[in-house]
């Protein structure tokens, strides 16, 4: 899920834990022995999130360095201090970080001269970069400056988060930023095509789409369970429309919109997650009955979804949303608003609703559900359907093609420009 917890931290995160967190997902299937492979054999991954923290960014590093040791690659890992030391063989190299007060699960991890030192020592073949903010500068200069394929993941809005609390001031200069790391790359592989048009039209160069996967053996209508709807509903109307909201609970998700929602006759509202606007929330949503669970994971989430009538998600700076896949892999109808990565995942009429950012958009979308259980059951098929082939292996077979492109782009640009300090630099930024 996409909701920002922190599992529990130890020095090394073995298999029962992961599977815990994230499920089955981290079981991830031997690739097709015609598969081919990019030409990397070591692998460094800079993850401005990562484990104990359970989020999107964490859960796609976590998953590409489990595809990477199962394709026989040599992966470490640089990740704030609050890390575990390996997972399985690799080594995790836990940097110096801050937390943030909006946000304090969160670690912003500093470039450091061990990263250097721990470079020099491996000797990467490519280094994939997920969600750059200050860590990854490390890598990018690294790349740059030994000849060496980078791609890096756009994951986070951080010039939209700026703007959601309030600091506009930052909002271009932290997008200007990003910029200078994502050009200085070879590839940024973007989730959504909502935010592969979204960078262009802000001067980012060579972007690539790699969206998320999902696994509908986990998320899937079938776990829908009696005991859980029940525990969503608690204590409300077993015969009410019951709609479900994942995620973190904080100014950018914008979970207000749902308070029309969760005053409609005959439906009733369960928040999954937790954040620093929880306390806010509960007292805003006072008297509608509304059932804040916190965090959930693993088997406990899938059967939440699964035991909802209707999914929705307000969250208005996502660049993909995979809370959204998941619930349409649950089967679920989902209402959501018409911003962000996350329109690319559901069709308005079809799959579900897009609103505007106003509560009433969202309650009339909501009693149009509770009304039409004909409309719901469509939705739910066709919601199913859209997401059954977005497993994380055929995600992972189009990383290894983004990894091939990296390195042939990387030997083009060796032959142009012979290896020297500052050439290869230059000749990515002057956007070719």
């Amino acid at each position: 899920m996409v909701a920002h917890g922190l599992a529990e931290s130890s020095d090394q995160f073995d298999t029962v834990e992961a599977i815990r967190v994230f499920g089955d997902e981290v079981a991830l299937e031997p690739p097709d022995p015609a598969l081919p492979l990019a030409p990397v054999k070591r692998v460094a991954i800079f993850a401005e999130a990562f484990l104990p923290k359970v989020d999107g960014v964490s859960k796609s590093a976590f998953l590409t360095l489990r595809w990477l040791q199962l394709t026989g690659r040599e992966v470490i890992v640089f990740a704030p201090d609050n890390a575990p030391s390996h997972i399985g063989e690799s080594q995790v190299v836990a940097l110096p970080s801050f937390g943030l007060p909006v946000a304090p699960e969160s670690r912003v991890a500093i470039p450091h001269p061990t990263i250097m030192h721990h470079l020099e020592v491996f000797q990467p073949d490519l280094i994939h970069m997920f969600s750059p903010a200050l860590l990854s500068v490390s890598g990018m200069w690294y790349g740059r400056l030994h000849n060496i394929p980078v791609v890096a993941n756009y994951q986070t809005d951080l010039p939209g988060y700026a703007e959601a609390y309030g600091l506009n001031f930052l909002s271009h200069i932290t997008r200007d930023w990003l910029r200078f790391i994502h050009n200085g790359c070879h590839y940024t592989l973007a989730p959504s095509k909502f935010t592969i048009q979204q960078l262009r039209s802000w001067g980012y160069r060579r972007v690539r789409r790699w969206a998320r996967g999902v696994d509908s053996r986990r998320f899937t209508p079938e776990r829908r369970s009696a005991e859980m709807r029940a525990r969503l509903l608690n204590g409300r109307d077993p015969d009410s429309l019951l709609c479900l909201y994942v995620g973190r609970l904080a100014n950018e998700k914008r979970v207000d919109l749902l308070i029309e929602v969760a005053r409609l006759p005959g439906v009733a509202l369960a928040i999954v997650g937790d954040g620093p606007l929880r306390g806010e929330l509960e007292e805003k949503f006072a008297g509608t009955g509304v059932c804040f669970t916190g965090y959930l994971y693993g088997d406990e989430l899938a059967d939440a979804y699964a035991s909802a009538d209707v999914f929705m998600f307000t969250g208005t700076q996502e660049t993909f949303g995979q809370v959204v896949q998941e619930a349409l892999a649950s089967g679920l109808p989902c209402v959501i608003v018409n911003q962000g990565g996350i329109t690319d995942l559901v069709t308005h009429g079809v799959t579900g609703f897009l609103c505007p950012e106003d509560p009433r958009a969202f309650a009339n979308a909501a009693r149009m559900l509770r009304d039409n259980e004909e409309l719901r059951r469509r939705m739910a098929i066709s919601a199913r359907r859209t997401v059954e082939s977005n497993s994380w292996e055929a995600i992972m077979a189009q990383l290894e093609e983004h990894y091939t492109a990296a390195v042939r782009l990387n030997e083009r640009l060796k032959r142009i420009y012979p290896p020297a300090p500052g050439l290869l630099p230059a000749f990515l930024n002057r956007g070719h």
